[in-house]
């Protein structure tokens, strides 16, 4: 199970392309509202954009709800998806490499004049509710990502967080990488960590579920993940790499269906809720009870709640090769 996971995991591993000068289409009036009341918090509010390779929005597509209630009586508001394979979007996506049935997404995110520069420090937070009978089989769901510009283009995808073949990892870039020229733009190949997180340590479907993160995106700088209030993953490091903004997106992305179906798997229509998702300057603005959330950070790397901790190198037109890095429960700092 693990071994295909890391396979799986390797194909996660691409560059991106600048391929289009135009990323995104803005929302309507109503939807403005419809978001901002609904589902964005601080600085996200009025801010974001759809991406223009969204699939087209149905009936019953989106719904945004007042109250949806888990077996725990937490209760939120916000957006729900309802994504089917019948759901066919852009064709990079779709038909990224030639053959139907690649990839489909409903994402929003930030235009080019709200990414976060250089040297800036912000605080994520993102809500989202995963039924329990949603899996992911040799194929990945994006719940959230960060995209790393070079001027205005996206040359590679940041941090990321998935629900990869029905496990959840948290994905995130070293500095190191090799640019290689495909179709007349360069594409960025990094060196990545992946954190397998343990789904027992605390539970990451069937209830709504309470992500931060606090990011200070420089060469000196670190990102901090916490789940339900208790930190997971701490890095200090290099976090740009040359990039000169990063772009924050939430909202599914399904990719590698492809390799799913060939398996004959079917892929089934999955429910995805978001609430409270925001950016901002300081911990206070999206969560309460930051002082605890800060105390649990030491001036080092460390991981808690997972179950390995993995290093990728990728290669042009190849897959990754990936290696365990030690990570056991006396060993916290694996970075």
């Amino acid at each position: 199970m693990r071994k295909i996971l890391i396979i799986l995991l390797s194909l996660l591993l691409l560059p991106s392309h600048s391929y289009a000068v135009k990323w995104h289409t803005n929302m309507k009036k109503q939807e403005k509202k419809d978001f901002a009341n609904y589902v964005l918090r601080a600085q996200s509010k009025n801010k974001m954009v759809f991406t223009i390779r969204n699939v087209p929005n149905r009936p019953g597509l989106i719904n945004f709800f007042d109250k949806v209630e888990d077996h725990m009586g937490v209760v939120e508001k916000g957006i729900e998806f309802n994504l089917s394979y019948s759901d066919v979007g852009d064709k990079n996506d779709w038909s990224r490499w030639g053959k139907p049935g690649h990839a489909q997404r409903y994402q929003i995110m930030e235009p080019y004049k709200h990414t976060t520069k250089k040297g800036k420090t912000k605080w994520y937070r993102v809500g989202y509710f995963l039924p329990k009978d949603v899996t992911t089989p040799k194929h990945n769901l994006s719940l959230f990502d960060f995209k790393m510009l070079y001027g205005k283009g996206e040359k590679t995808v940041g941090p990321s967080f998935n629900y990869s073949n029905s496990s959840f990892i948290w994905i995130f870039n070293t500095p190191n990488y090799v640019v290689e020229r495909i179709k007349g733009d360069d594409s960025y190949y990094f060196d990545s960590y992946i954190v397998d997180l343990d789904h027992n340590y605390s539970p990451l479907k069937g209830k709504w579920v309470n992500i931060l993160v606090n990011a200070k995106w420089a060469k000196d700088g670190f990102l901090h993940l916490w789940i339900d209030g208790k930190l997971r993953s701490s890095y200090f490091g290099d976090m740009m790499a040359g990039a000169t903004s990063v772009r924050f997106k939430f909202g599914p992305y399904r990719n590698h269906m492809d390799d799913a179906t060939d398996a004959g798997l079917k892929i089934n229509d999955a429910i995805i809720r978001y609430s409270n998702v925001g950016k901002a300057d300081s911990c206070d603005e999206l969560w309460s009870g930051c002082d605890e959330i800060t105390r649990q950070l030491k001036n080092q790397s460390q991981v808690h709640g997972a179950i390995n901790v993995s290093f990728c190198r990728p290669f042009p037109n190849q897959p990754a090769q990936c290696k365990g890095l030690g990570y056991r429960k006396g060993n916290p700092a694996p970075f």
